[in-house]
């Protein structure tokens, strides 16, 4: 008897030892899966889930390149002019101060993109008024000048600019150009 007990006991302790084993291997086992699973869950979540600081840095690249994108495109499109004619006939009015003073002009217009000629187009009953305005405010002597013409020049393009509601120098109306121009 003493001999059997001696034997269950040797073939126990075996088994005991099988029993850790295995449980730590399967512990070992699920702790691992946990990691994977742990570490796959933040590598492929969607941005849409991330963080709100993630989401806004993301938004602000975002209008960075957009920025950048739209600045080459205007680059691009000063490489090539844009023209616009105001009117298909010249511009005919009388000058204020002398009765007999009249000025005859034809305004084409420099645009920073092709999409300003619908803007213009849209508005122009608008402009056509205040460009008329602003030429009959106009007196022979201040139109005859070279330095008249440029701050006539100027004028038109800063009211074209406004009913167009542009505010950079580098939008809307670039420059205004007298294809004709005859004062008398």
């Amino acid at each position: 008897m003493a001999e059997a007990k001696a034997e269950a006991k040797a073939e126990a302790a075996p088994k005991s030892k099988k029993n850790i084993l295995i449980i730590a291997v399967i512990g070992l086992l699920v702790f691992i899966l946990v990691l994977v699973g742990g570490l796959a869950f933040f590598l492929l979540k969607s941005p849409a889930e991330g963080s709100a600081d993630e989401v806004t840095a993301e938004a602000a690249a975002h209008g960075e390149e957009k920025k950048k994108e739209k600045k080459k495109e205007k680059k691009d499109e000063h490489a090539k002019p844009v023209f616009a004619k105001l009117q298909d006939q010249p511009f005919t009015v009388n000058l204020s101060g002398e009765a007999d003073s009249v000025l005859q002009v034809e305004i084409m217009v420099e645009l920073a993109e092709e999409a300003d000629k619908e803007k213009i187009t849209s508005v122009q009953p608008k402009i056509l008024d205040v460009v008329n305005r602003l030429l009959r405010s106009k007196t022979l002597e201040e139109v005859k000048t070279a330095e008249g013409q440029e701050e006539l020049a100027r004028q038109i393009r800063e009211k074209i600019n406004q009913i167009l509601e542009v505010e950079a120098k580098d939008e809307g109306v670039l420059s205004v150009n007298f294809t004709k121009y005859f004062y008398q």
